[in-house]
């Protein structure tokens, strides 16, 4: 009919095709033209001065100004008969809001909650995703290589994507996939302080390719990012670490600044630029350097040295299973001895698929983002049956209406689009009362996840949030649309309402659904919590209470022995000493170890774990011996000794070890003893084999304080610390606290079950109400006939609520076996857990038939208190 408006110029943006249907069908031919023209003409405007995005977005509101003016104030020749008919289904749902105010209150609140909890879950599914999605230039072909070693059970990834430091220019030379090679190193053996005059901080630097800023997002505070960098002299210092030197950002420029660092990378440096990392950049450092400081540096440029990230932006329609089959075996061509495999990740792709297997990314957090995506449907879902039990529930006081509009020759096609306008219309209402509760939440959202969610209100979420509420409304209506269009004229003049047995078994049906989700979320809140209680109360084989970390940085890195012994003079400090590395997870681990009796083709691929340390560490930790001794300054011999774990010593099989050799770090060491199995590592590892070894070179002190004495203690030790080292920060750790942070992934998942569930369970109930309703309404008469007869108000609670506990035990019979299903898989990643028990399923049993119970009770109740004599004057 108006194809002559459409746009037909081929490749040119076009306006969106809803707004244009939108028009056609509230606007008049005539008016439509003007209209459309008008429209189009600003569109194209947008479209050069404000992007696609926001033209196509404005057009929209531009179509919805026009209908409303239509709608409010425009004449009649100027709209159509959907103008007429849109008015009577706004008048309509209006006023039979008013008219079943409670009902329609409650129905608007389980929408409300139920989008609200739809719309936060969107919001940080948005989130998530976005992390690691950054729009520089090449950002889209951005890739990152990661290795892995060979291992006796596979493949384990270096996660932390180090790899040898010549790589990137080897893969810039050897390879025509790759455009460019982009080296990034960060670690924190290049930690150091960087001073200005007087003043001197603590800074994390990175050394990065000149094509850093084509991948990386960073705003430039001051100086010019196209010239960054472009002598290897000059540095790029955080917006923090300039305000910590200077006056301001823009005073730090061109000043010289000197750089200190134990690994050889000291020098002075000229501030040609000061960022600030957006949100979603998760690397840390406070300075950038040019990489060229690293190949100035021969001996770091060798293959046996590493720590490197290499970032490739490939050319495009490369593909990329083919480039990964022919880098697999790459490092072995550059060292013969590498027990490395090669493969490169989408970098956006990084952050959601972060766990691998046999040297892939097989999933990680995207596995939460789909879960709490498919909670999001199921609460949305329910949300929807709930609207549909209401409205089916009310069917009787509008069944006279729908038979007079059959008579007057209303088709069912308009009697559905009605039922659709008003459904939809509530979910619109409904949107609003959530978008209220999602402001009120979020910081709460927010306190739970420890992230930083946003809720800016651009095209993109609007689009998402209408989308949401328009299929919502759609859901919500398909069933009483049909339903309620479908009555007899005849029947529905007569206000009956003649129910089949299909239609009643698909109300049971989708009540029975509702407490089905809402059982297994249950299940999995309670599942989860023992686990996690489970988790705080097992004996790790080692003491974290009271042990406070600190850094090994500074003056203190290599000469500390004078340190340790004031520090262990301080009241309140029972030990003191130092690791390489953190407990739990941050324990290196290598290959290549020899013992007697081994198989020489096969035992060498087994990793062993290793903590090198100080004296007095195990004592520190708490950990038990089992056999021989600790290591002791009394023993000269002990710098070349070790300390093996139950675990070890299954694997080596010494009858009597204390005394054996054990070849470890490329020479022969002796044991001296054998320690329990501790839990160095997260509970979802199994206990590996373990190495105690001495060695200066730690990164870690550890202080035991005596309990109720920690403020105190640890002022002394910060004192004390400041003292030895001035210039660095006192920047502690609790060891408690670090284990509680390898878990704060499940104790969150856990939080948002727990409130998800309740939002579940009080949607079902509200279900549940709504056919407790419909069924005392049906069932008037025959009350009113029993009360006559003498029967009690409990006795009549008790009738009417046994099909609805059938209903709920119906869904604990399919619930509980897709809980255990699911919950018995949740709890297989981790080595040590909890065991299923039927306490788990009978105690949520009971909660529901309890929490369903009290909802009938309370609607029957009511129904129990009918005027007998109207009752028995209704026909039906």
């Amino acid at each position: 009919m108006n194809k002559q408006f459409r746009n037909q110029g081929e490749g040119k943006p076009k306006p969106p095709r809803f707004a244009k249907w939108l028009l056609e069908s509230f606007c008049s031919y005539d008016f439509l033209s003007t209209a459309l023209w008008d429209l189009e003409e600003l569109f194209d405007h947008n479209v050069k001065t404000k992007g696609l995005t926001t033209a196509k977005f404005l057009y929209l509101l531009e179509t919805l100004s026009i209908i409303t003016h239509l709608f409010f104030k425009g004449k009649s020749h100027y709209s159509t008969n959907k103008t007429a008919m849109f008015k009577h289904t706004l008048l309509l749902f209006f006023r039979n809001f008013k008219r079943y105010r409670s009902a329609s209150l409650i129905n608007l609140f389980g929408l409300s909650i139920g989008l609200a909890s739809g719309l936060l879950i969107y919001l940080w599914v948005n989130h998530e995703i976005s992390q690691g999605n950054f729009n520089e230039k090449d950002s889209d072909r951005h890739y990152q290589v990661l290795s892995s070693f060979v291992t006796g059970d596979g493949y384990e990834t270096n996660t932390k994507g180090s790899t040898p430091n010549p790589l990137a220019d080897a893969m810039n030379e050897e390879f025509p996939e790759v455009d460019y090679a982009i080296p990034v190193a960060t670690n924190k053996f290049y930690r150091g302080t960087l001073a200005y005059g007087a003043n001197k901080v603590d800074a994390m630097p990175q050394y990065i390719g000149s094509a850093y800023f084509n991948v990386f997002p960073l705003d430039f505070i001051a100086g010019d990012k196209s010239n960054a960098l472009r002598n290897k002299n000059e540095i790029i210092i955080s917006k923090k670490m300039a305000l910590n030197l200077f006056a301001s950002s823009q005073e730090a420029l061109g000043k010289t600044v000197k750089f200190e660092n134990e690994k050889g990378f000291d020098g002075t440096h000229i501030v040609s630029g000061v960022f600030e990392k957006p949100s979603h950049h998760r690397a840390e450092f406070d300075i950038l350097f040019s990489y060229e400081l690293f190949r100035d540096q021969e001996e770091l440029m060798k293959w046996y040295n590493g720590g490197t990230q290499v970032h490739l932006v490939m050319t495009p329609g490369v593909d990329m299973d083919e480039f990964n089959e022919k880098i697999r075996s790459f490092l072995s061509t550059k060292t013969q001895s590498s027990l490395e495999i090669l493969f490169a990740q989408r970098f956006a792709d990084r952050y959601l698929y972060d766990q691998y297997a046999d040297g892939r990314p097989v999933g990680g957090r995207i596995a939460y983002v789909r879960l709490f995506s498919l909670v999001a449907i199921f609460i949305l879902f329910i949300a929807c049956i709930n609207y549909m039990n209401f409205s089916t529930a009310k069917a009787d006081r509008r069944v006279k209406e729908i038979g007079l509009k059959k008579a007057i020759g209303a088709h069912r096609k308009n009697l559905i689009l009605q039922h659709f306008g008003e459904s939809i219309l509530m979910s619109l209402l409904a949107l609003a009362g959530a978008l209220v509760l999602v402001f009120a939440l979020l910081p709460k959202f927010n306190k739970v996840l420890n992230q930083e969610v946003t809720f800016e209100l651009n095209p993109e979420i609007i689009f998402g949030f209408l989308t949401i509420a328009l299929i919502t409304g759609l859901i919500s209506g398909i069933y009483p649309a049909i339903h309620l269009s479908g009555f007899k004229t005849v029947v529905a003049l007569k206000g009956k309402l003649s129910s089949g047995f299909s239609s009643l078994w698909i109300r049971k049906g989708l009540v029975v659904f509702q407490f089905a989700i809402s059982i297994i979320l249950v299940v999995s809140v309670l599942v989860m919590y023992k686990q996690i209680e489970y988790i705080q109360t097992t004996d790790l084989g080692y003491d974290k209470d009271h042990i406070v970390t600190f850094p090994k940085d500074g003056k203190l890195k290599n000469d500390f022995d004078d340190f340790l012994t004031e520090v262990k003079k301080i009241p309140g400090v029972l030990k003191a000493s130092h690791m390489r590395g953190v407990l739990p997870g941050r324990i290196s681990y290598s290959q290549g170890y020899g013992w007697k009796g081994m198989d020489k083709s096969e035992d060498w691929r087994i990793r062993f774990y290793q903590i090198q340390g100080g004296y007095d560490l195990i004592e520190l930790l708490g950990i038990k011996v089992i056999e021989g001794r600790t290591f002791s300054k009394d023993f000269a011999t002990d710098k070349d000794a070790l300390i093996l774990n139950q675990a070890a010593l299954d694997i080596i099989k010494y009858d009597r070890p204390i005394g054996e050799q054990f070849y470890a770090n490329r020479r022969m060491h002796k044991i001296i003893g054998v320690v329990e199995d501790f839990h160095y590592q997260s509970l979802r590892e199994s206990i590996a084999p373990f190495i105690f070894s001495l060695n200066d070179g730690g990164d870690n002190f550890l202080v035991k304080m005596q309990a109720g004495l920690e403020k105190e203690t640890l002022e002394n030790v910060q004192e004390l610390y400041e003292s030895f080292n001035p210039g660095h920060l006192f920047e502690f750790n609790f060891m408690d606290e670090n284990y509680q942070a390898v878990y704060v992934s499940e104790k969150r998942i856990n939080t948002l079950a727990k409130y998800f569930a309740i939002v579940a369970i009080t949607i079902s109930c509200l279900g549940l109400l709504a056919l407790t309703s419909f069924s005392a309404q049906r069932r008037t008469k025959e009350i009113a006939i029993r009360k006559v007869l003498g029967s009690s108000g409990l006795g009549i609670i008790y009738l009417l609520s046994r099909e609805f506990a059938l209903l709920v035990l119906t869904s604990i019979l399919v619930a509980l076996p897709v809980g255990y299903y699911l919950m018995q898989n949740w709890l297989e990643t981790f080595a040590y857990r909890i065991s299923l028990k039927p306490v788990h399923f009978v105690l949520t049993s009971i909660l529901m038939l309890v929490l369903a119970w009290l909802t009938v009770a309370i609607q029957t109740a009511r129904s129990t208190s009918v005027n007998i004599s109207e009752s028995l004057r209704n026909e039906g």
